[in-house]
């Protein structure tokens, strides 16, 4: 009697669920451990990514590391859009809205210019300025999908994560004390903190640090930066479609390079919550859903980074984060004093 074979489909499902489970058990261990430790839960998930790299030699897991690599970190970016509200831009008043606006094309320009004075990749600096601009880890992954792929992707979004991560703990824990230094009230700090901080809980715990009304403007300020996300991100999208959408390609090729789906999608949900269709329930779920997705793409990532590789690249990406920060904080207090904010 002949074996059966099993199924292409169930085949290829197999494959895959050996790297995938794998990836959700350090995953699940990554949120544990950040909860238990009150530590960021991104830079838990690379770092211990990291330290498990032997597990990319296994051929049974490649298939599954490499779909929670692209896949889910697709699936993450687009589940970002729930958050989305456009209320957070007309809360604001027309100074901090304007300040915020030119505070990240500002950002994102000056981090694609000190990048590339670096010798850094055109892609890769408009990941380090965006992801600073914006909204630190979960920019990063955006504007990371939004390119072509290439060899050093997945190496430059680790190195993305881990510095933003750090430089955004760092200014957590100094802002508040400048912010008193030099006098700021409770509205220009929480301007400070959320106009400048990298990363939402980051930007909301320095601004709760100096007062509650500090809090509540960073939350606000910091939302505000979050919606930039999807213009800014399908303006790149566009431009690295152009870049690959060449004439050899068939017409549906060509509008996947300009729009690709998880990006799409990021836009018929983000329009959704706009329009406060979306159950208050259902847009908590979709948002936990994006953090785990994001949590075990990002453990993928770090299994299929060389740290020999990162070490290799040297320590002139987180000098160009890091002077990005600090033009960011500066063009952000210097708003803060000509506005009279």
């Amino acid at each position: 009697m002949s074996t059966l074979s099993p199924p292409i489909g169930g085949q290829i499902l197999s494959d895959h669920m050996r790297g995938v489970i794998v990836c959700g058990l350090i995953g699940g261990f990554a949120i544990f451990g950040s909860q238990l430790y009150q530590a960021p839960v991104m830079l838990a998930a690379i770092i211990l990514g990291l330290t498990v790299h032997f597990l990319s030699a296994i051929k049974e897991l490649q298939s599954g590391i490499n779909w929670c690599a692209k896949n889910l970190l697709y699936i993450g970016v687009a589940l970002l859009g729930l958050r989305i509200d456009i209320a957070d831009l007309t809360h604001a008043g027309l100074p901090v809205l304007s300040l915020i606006l030119f505070t990240l094309v500002a950002t994102i320009s000056i981090g694609y210019v000190v990048s590339r004075s670096l010798g850094q990749t055109k892609g890769f600096s408009f990941i380090i300025g965006g992801s600073v601009a914006i909204c630190g880890v979960s920019a990063a992954a955006a504007l990371c999908a939004s390119m072509e792929e290439c060899k050093t992707r997945d190496q430059e979004l680790a190195i993305t994560v881990a510095g933003i991560t750090v430089l955004s703990t760092l200014v957590m824990l100094f802002y508040p004390v400048i912010s008193q230094a030099i006098g700021l009230n409770d509205m220009a700090a929480g301007t400070l903190m959320g106009g400048s901080i990298h990363n939402v809980s980051q930007a909301v715990g320095a601004g709760l640090a100096v007062s509650e009304h500090a809090g509540d403007i960073a939350v606000l300020t910091k939302l505000l930066r979050v919606s930039m996300l999807l213009p800014i991100v399908f303006i790149i999208a566009v431009l690295a479609g152009r870049r690959s959408a060449s004439a050899e390609k068939s017409a549906a090729e060509k509008i996947k390079a300009y729009f690709p789906p998880f990006l799409v999608v990021f836009f018929i949900l983000a329009t959704l919550s706009c329009m406060h269709v979306v159950p208050a329930q259902v847009t908590s779920i979709g948002s936990e859903l994006a953090t785990v997705a994001l949590v075990v793409s990002l453990v993928a990532i770090g299994i299929k980074t060389d740290l020999k590789e990162v070490a290799s690249v040297g320590v002139k990406p987180l000098i160009a984060m890091g002077i990005t920060t600090v033009a960011m904080a500066a063009i952000v207090l210097a708003g803060i004093y000509i506005l009279s904010i």
